[in-house]
């Protein structure tokens, strides 16, 4: 599995020792941070900055792994606890406060 232009905001990488991942640093706009930590204890075992996205994909997809995607949960908490009916967490529903930010 590996991390593309339409996943990487939507998920991370993960097996049962690290995750691996790719955000846009919010101090710097328009640079992306390629991260790989031990998520049992929060170590980072790697963080590289890029300007390039296709770079910052490019490094982390090589590291060899069993990794499995994760999706991530775009509404905050919301979906956990039940807050939001039949599928409105993929609509938007809590972006506009329909559902709780914590259970």
């Amino acid at each position: 599995m590996s991390l593309t232009l339409e996943n990487y905001s939507k998920g991370f990488l993960m097996d049962e020792e690290l995750m691996g991942g790719i955000t846009e640093s919010p101090e710097a706009p328009g640079t992306f941070v390629a991260f790989v930590l031990r998520h049992t204890t929060g170590e980072y075992l790697g963080y590289q900055s890029f300007t390039d996205l296709n770079e910052a994909l490019a490094t982390l997809n090589r590291v060899e792994r069993p990794w499995m995607y994760e999706k991530t949960n775009g509404c905050g908490g919301c979906g956990e606890g039940g807050g939001c009916a039949g599928g409105q967490c993929g609509k938007g529903a809590c972006s506009k406060g329909a559902c709780p930010t914590s259970p």
